[in-house]
């Protein structure tokens, strides 16, 4: 990694890492095992399945368990995107400014994780509606439960190390 101070903002310049190559990795596979499931637990769904639901949990709204892809194809593209940004930091929007190397490193490694939650949300979206009996909401809340520790965690760590 090297800073470079352009226009009064640090840019730094990622390249490959052992450490970036293990989530792209880790991703991919993770990636071909959730669409699987996705789309096993879609093919096994009734034709009309309830998609909506009032504030009782009662549903009123149904569908095709197609629909449900879209969502998750747009979590997928969304976890994608993530592992992009990972090698431009410089464009991560921070609660903190980041002017170490270290906090770099936290921030790229905070957001290739965060890249690996949004296949899991892209899993608990079906799973929601389809895993169960009946609708349970706790895989969708559950992942973006896990997903605003991780920020937090790394946004801590991220501020503690601004004298690095």
């Amino acid at each position: 990694m090297k800073l470079i101070k352009q226009k009064e903002k640090q840019k730094i310049q990622v390249h490959r890492t052992t450490e970036g190559t293990i989530f792209e990795m880790v991703f991919a596979v993770l990636a071909v095992v959730v669409w699987a499931l996705v789309i096993l637990m879609v093919c096994r769904a009734p034709d009309v399945i309830a998609t909506h639901f009032d504030a009782h949990g009662h549903p009123n709204g149904y569908g095709s368990p197609w629909g449900l892809l879209v969502p998750s194809i747009i979590m997928t593209v969304a976890g994608v995107g993530l592992l992009v940004c990972a090698y431009y930091p410089h464009l991560i929007n921070m609660p903190v400014e980041i002017k170490t190397t270290r906090q770099f490193e936290l921030a790229i490694r905070m957001t290739r994780i965060a890249a690996l939650i949004m296949l899991l949300v892209t899993l608990a979206i079906p799973m929601t509606l389809l895993a169960f009996a009946t609708p349970q909401p706790w895989p969708v809340l559950g992942t973006l439960a896990l997903m605003l520790v991780v920020i937090v965690y790394y946004c801590v760590l991220i501020h503690r190390a601004k004298t690095s």
